[in-house]
């Protein structure tokens, strides 16, 4: 049986690290005022909610109400356990700690069905890698992959596997004795007519794919049979996988992404593996669609930057235009940049055909702006010979320069349609600077978000970014509830206020759970010398509560401690505090006896509710 973790192992553990430094890593954050603030990672917002009080160390969302220290952060991030969360933050901040606490669950079976079924898919990435690796039966897939120029360390740390001809993962759990209703919910296996369950990759290389946790969700198969119709397949969605949501290496390049404050977007697994390789391990991909408004909101969260790296074929290309539109429209504050490979090759092919160094390279000299690569893109199946297709090539390009906001970017443009086709550049620019008014006009009169030029006048999405400013907004509380959150935040930092309030006979609080909170504190400091915020969250336990405290530590709002004012707060939370609640009761009782048309009830409440209104005016 595990030990407890003693209290003040948890308190060195968590004072050993920044909270930012941690939440970083899945936001990103800006300073505004003292705080720093981020968009939520539990919900989608343009406007960012969610804040970080690095004085006291803790977190707070003002839209969904999540907050807490660095350990519940994580706990609700990734769905620990409280021993798992402090186990993860002493492996961040390097506190070594004695493996009885960090062996917390092994006695613990796992009994949820999306944690059954994140184990079932850890163990099939094992027997997969196995397969590959150490088998004779892999090493034809074992040697594709490293004719493509992967070597051992990189295979491992992508987990990659083979599945064989004959079907192994089917008997594996079955000899485990694993209920057949997990296996088939799993989409692991394909079900027969008759309900019978058969391995879903056969003889496939796999790509194991895993969430922003580092949990295995699924498996893409490739085929090295050359006439196979399938050259990939994937695995379907399931409880713990939704492709739409997901990004893959996104739990490996995370880390790298912050540090280079860019990310780089490819359109295959082989991409990015091949680029991690190389030295280029911010690179993430889509589940082999096109780029989603989750995946773009996703990445909005971590990163300023975006290099769009996408094979140069006609698909590709298509891809990459649909993904700037698409940044553009749900993320128009990141810098969008396309990496241009020559000879129209894929990334990976690239890499093997110049080698890492020239590969690392173009992603510094090969880059372009969107509107750059729309002048590109427009020629596609163009006949720029013929004077019509000329004229009408140069009026697309034209709208999509007009989108863009920088003035020396928008004359180098010009000179490139002048120096290619001979035309006089003062007729370009009254056209250019009629179409930027035009633009900004139509942006004044809708008052959008952003501008999406995706009519038959500009036929290349493009957007305008724009300055998003945070507007936190504060629901209306009674007058009752703001005395109970300014007296319990002065009482818990001041000692000469919570000495002067806890002894006044019979005092409580209002509401229930500021009482709850006002005898959790009187726990908290017969134990404690001195209060901490970080430590008192973890003394609580309970989530309601710990959301109600980290709202309280960031409201604004709170005056500074005033032993005055102390006394008229006490007056109001204990006598005043009923007569509110009698007065909002009775307006309740009013409508109701409205909707059942009882008009002499309706006036014998209002009577009441008028008296009431008088009492408290009279105690002003």
């Amino acid at each position: 049986m595990a030990s407890r973790i003693p209290e003040a192992v948890i308190d060195q553990v968590r004072t050993s690290v920044n909270i930012t430094d941690v939440v970083s890593e899945y936001v990103q954050l800006h300073k505004q005022g003292r705080n720093l603030f981020g968009k939520c990672p539990w919900h989608d917002e343009r406007t960012p909610s969610f804040s970080v009080n690095e004085d006291k160390q803790i977190f707070h969302c003002f839209s969904c109400g999540r907050g807490g220290n660095v350990f519940q952060f994580l706990i609700e991030l990734q769905n620990l356990s409280f021993p798992e969360a402090v186990v993860k933050v002493a492996e961040i901040a390097h506190v070594p700690l004695d493996a009885a606490y960090t062996q917390t669950q092994a006695a613990t079976p796992v009994t949820s069905e999306n944690g059954q079924l994140y184990e079932l898919y850890t163990e099939a990435a094992k027997l997969y890698h196995h397969m590959l690796v150490n088998t004779a039966q892999g090493e034809p897939s074992l040697e594709y992959l490293q004719k493509r120029g992967l070597d051992e360390q990189t295979i491992d740390l992508f987990a990659l596997g083979y599945a064989p001809k004959t079907p192994l993962l089917l008997p594996y759990f079955q000899e485990k004795g694993t209920d057949y209703q997990l296996l088939r919910q799993s989409e692991l296996f394909i079900v027969n007519d008759d309900g019978t369950l058969r391995d879903r990759f056969v003889n496939r290389v796999l790509f194991t794919i895993r969430n922003a946790q580092g949990q295995v969700i699924a498996f893409s198969g490739r085929s090295l049979e050359p006439n196979e119709q399938a050259k990939y397949i994937n695995s379907p969605e399931s409880k713990i996988f939704n492709k739409s949501k997901e990004l893959f290496n996104f739990d490996l390049a995370r880390q790298h992404i912050r540090r280079a404050k860019t990310v780089i977007l490819f359109e295959g697994f082989m991409d990015v593996i091949a680029a991690y390789s190389s030295g280029l391990q911010n690179g993430v991909a889509s589940m082999g669609t096109s780029l989603t408004q989750d995946q773009v909101r996703l990445l909005d969260r971590v990163t300023d930057k975006v290099l769009i790296a996408y094979d140069g074929d006609n698909p590709g290309q298509e891809a990459t235009k649909r993904a700037i539109s698409l940044l553009g429209q749900y993320a128009p504050n990141i810098q969008v940049q396309v990496v241009h490979l020559p000879e129209g090759l894929d990334p990976d092919e690239y890499l093997r055909k110049y080698g890492a160094d020239e590969f690392v390279n173009v992603f510094s000299h090969a880059l372009e702006s969107p509107v750059t690569f729309a002048m590109r893109y427009l020629k596609k199946n163009r006949n720029l010979a013929n004077e019509s297709e000329k004229l009408a090539y140069i009026d697309d390009v034209l709208a999509v320069i007009a989108t863009g906001q920088n003035p020396v970017e928008r004359d180098l443009q010009l000179n490139q349609l002048v120096a290619e086709f001979g035309i006089s550049r003062e007729s370009l620019q009254g056209q250019l600077q009629q179409l930027i008014l035009t633009n900004r006009a139509q942006a004044q009169q809708q008052e959008a978000p952003y501008q999406d030029f995706s009519n038959q006048n500009a036929p290349f999405d493009m957007v305008e970014p724009v300055q998003v400013t945070l507007q936190v907004q504060k629901r209306p509380r009674t007058k009752v509830e703001r005395a109970e959150r300014t007296l319990l935040l002065w009482m818990l930092h001041n000692h000469n206020i919570w000495q002067e309030v806890t002894a006044i006979q019979g005092f409580h609080f209002a509401h229930s759970d500021y009482e709850a909170l006002f005898l959790m504190a009187q726990g908290y400091k017969a134990t404690h010398l001195e209060y901490d915020v970080g430590g008192f969250l973890d003394f609580i336990g309970d989530d309601k509560l710990q959301r109600l405290l980290t709202d309280i530590e960031n409201d604004d709002f709170v005056p500074e401690p005033n032993m005055r004012a102390v006394n008229d707060y006490v007056t109001l939370i204990m006598q005043d505090s009923p007569l509110e609640e009698l007065i909002t009761s009775k307006a309740q009782q009013i409508s109701e006896a409205k909707q059942l048309g009882n008009a002499q009830l309706q006036i014998q409440l209002t009577n009441e509710y008028i008296e009431l209104l008088r009492q408290r005016q009279a105690k002003r």
